[in-house]
């Protein structure tokens, strides 16, 4: 017996299945459908005419309930549909086609496959905000252009050595603290506030160091990133336990790893890795299997979240 699609309509701070009805301006369009329970992998296929005789796109083995292909499909009238499989390769019939148009002058926005995108990393250091390329060119400007703005940062750099934050690992609740409460609060919103000293001053230091040299910056940097690996990344900094400290957690200690990851041995990067594998796995967890974000898209932190995930993998 083949397995029983749900096509139930989006309800409250539910996406919906899309497209549907519409004339999108973008194309390929994103489409989204409802995750279905016991799906291991998706299959969708569009085609020119309703009864799908002719398929003129189709992905496979899809892990997602969102897919957006990597060529541009024409203008005109179009109909999609899908279906999934289950962990024993039972699979489902196919849900209902749904229709859609992709107007005349429609954008262009195909999504590169993964292996582009994954190629499109350097293979060294630094991957964030900047690349090894962009470092001499930056560097120039450091000395020109943009050298007020250099000498900010230096300034910021001094104030930090001259008053190093502590890296003693912040508290966790302790039992029987109310949610909400003005304890609770304190520590909870006290924690991400001493991450964000901590380590943006790390970030900070290794960042100055990559623009004009300054090997103790680097030191330092390093220094306050290796304690805060010490800390429990499932603890009081933990995405889970206390989003407000675990968000600025994962892309400052990140953004510092990358920065001075030529200082690093391979011992100590491994370290450093470790830390973020498990913050980010947690995360993952959180967004794409608990709360299924891509069905359920409405939450300031969970939005968030995706790019300091991405920032992790990167």
């Amino acid at each position: 017996m083949a397995l029983k699609i749900d096509e139930t309509p989006a309800g409250p701070g539910e996406w919906g299945f899309r497209p549907e009805n519409v004339t999108t301006e973008e194309t390929p369009p994103a489409f989204v459908w409802r995750p279905q329970e016991n799906a291991a992998s998706y299959d969708i296929q569009c085609a020119r005419v309703a009864d799908f005789s002719d398929i003129a796109y189709e992905a496979k083995g899809l892990i997602y309930t969102v897919h957006r292909a990597a060529e541009v499909f024409d203008s005109g009238q179009w109909y999609w549909r899908f279906r999934f499989a289950d962990g024993d390769g039972q699979v489902s019939e196919w849900s209902s086609g749904r229709a859609f148009v992709i107007a005349q002058n429609a954008s262009a926005l195909p999504l590169p496959k993964r292996s582009e995108l994954i190629g499109r990393i350097p293979k060294s250091h630094p991957r964030l905000f900047l690349r090894p390329e962009d470092l001499d060119s930056l560097r120039a400007r450091a000395r020109g252009d943009l050298k007020p703005i250099y000498d900010d940062l230096v300034a910021t750099c001094e104030d930090i050595l001259a008053d190093m934050p502590s890296t003693r690992e912040p508290p966790l609740y302790p039992e029987g603290t109310v949610v909400l409460s003005e304890e609770w609060r304190e520590i909870w919103w006290g924690n991400r506030m001493y991450t964000i000293r901590v380590l943006n001053s790390a970030a900070t230091l290794a960042f100055t160091r990559l623009l004009g040299g300054q090997d103790h910056y680097g030191e330092k940097a390093k220094e306050l990133l290796l304690a805060c690996a010490k800390w429990d990344p499932l603890g009081a900094t933990g995405y889970r336990y206390n989003d407000e400290a675990g968000m600025p957690y994962n892309y400052y200690f990140c953004r510092t790893y990358t920065f001075v990851n030529d200082l690093l041995c391979e011992e100590e990067r491994e370290i450093c890795r470790a830390v973020m594998k498990v913050q980010g796995q947690e995360m993952y967890d959180h967004l794409a299997v608990q709360m299924r974000y891509l069905w359920h898209p409405y939450g300031s932190h969970a939005g968030r979240a995706w790019h300091f995930l991405g920032e992790i993998g990167v």
